[in-house]
């Protein structure tokens, strides 16, 4: 058990640990079961998710051992995320998926002041302003679907099985190269974005995982060669463990008003001869997000994003 995170034994234990929270301090319950494959599948990124978010409670819940606690939360499908404050469930998450999964802890945590101390989280409005969760979310809702596209695809595992209007069913689509391990991903937005990071879920068959990817940003039309030749606006190395579905931080000032994202990827973890990726979640700030102070004398169009983005560093 990884040490941020606490199985249950019992009910009287989960609920002694449910009133010893404060109100405002989050509580993830991951429901699983030992026979259920998506589970293990994710628990990679939860025990990253408990180290990164040490003011959060993780707990573990096996729904065999602990029956009444799985009927009492209503608990249908493995594995199933709860997310409780002060007692109450705030939010859920039914399935295996990394992406959602990051999101909505971040969503929920909030700071670490605000977890232990009602009066800490309302007596500074920096700590309010600056909080992730505050104004950076998914950006797939905002693609333009229909100019999806992702060259050197299998036409059994396409981009559309994971990203767009219709994916699959988790952890039974993925998206994976055809001919050799290269991919080359363009996702379009709606309106202009600002990206923050991205995570990259692959540790179903993590020797498949993409290692070395190159980003690039409104260049429309992009193909092989020209990524070959243009200079990316990021060259990431993923490590194993970052492709568990891991948020890897941008350089947000190099990537302002975007209307689209080419993701180039090279390689894969082991050198296998295609590359798989079970899902992909992009996070950032629609181009109307706007902070409440903006800093004198920056330019135009990046300056108040860039005050707010580093006020989260």
């Amino acid at each position: 058990m990884a040490p941020n995170i606490t199985e249950i034994e019992s009910t009287s234990q989960f609920d002694g640990i449910v009133r010893s929270l404060p109100p405002n301090q989050l509580l993830v319950i991951d429901f699983h079961a030992v026979w259920c494959g998506p589970c293990h599948a994710i628990a990679p990124v939860l025990e990253q998710l408990s180290n990164s978010y040490k003011h959060v409670k993780f707990v573990k819940i096996d729904v065999d051992r602990q029956a009444q606690l799985a009927q009492r939360f209503q608990v249908r499908a493995m594995p199933t995320f709860k997310f409780l404050k002060g007692g109450r469930e705030v939010d859920e998450l039914r399935g295996a998926s990394p992406p959602q999964l990051n999101a909505l802890v971040s969503k929920h945590a909030g700071t670490p002041a605000a977890a232990t101390s009602t009066q800490a989280s309302s007596s500074s409005n920096t700590v309010k302003s600056s909080a992730p969760s505050e104004s950076t979310g998914s950006l797939l809702k905002h693609i333009v679907s229909n100019g999806l596209s992702c060259l050197n695809e299998s036409s059994d595992h396409p981009l559309s099985s994971i990203v767009g209007p219709n994916p699959g069913p988790k952890g039974t689509s993925y998206l994976e190269s055809d001919a050799d391990a290269e991919l080359l991903i363009s996702i379009p937005f709606q309106d202009q974005v600002k990206l923050k990071s991205i995570s990259i879920f692959s540790a179903i068959s993590p020797s498949q995982a993409p290692k070395s990817i190159k980003l690039f940003i409104n260049t429309p039309n992009i193909d092989f060669s020209d990524a070959e030749s243009l200079n990316p606006a990021q060259e990431i190395e993923l490590t194993p463990e970052q492709v568990k579905g891991e948020k890897v931080d941008l350089r947000f000032v190099r990537f302002q008003n975007v209307r689209s994202l080419h993701i180039l990827i090279k390689d894969n973890q082991e050198d296998e001869e295609t590359t798989r990726i079970d899902s992909i979640e992009i996070f950032g700030t629609t181009g109307d997000a706007s902070t409440e102070k903006a800093p004198a004398g920056q330019a135009a169009g990046g300056g108040s994003m860039m005050d707010r983005l580093m006020g989260r560093a």
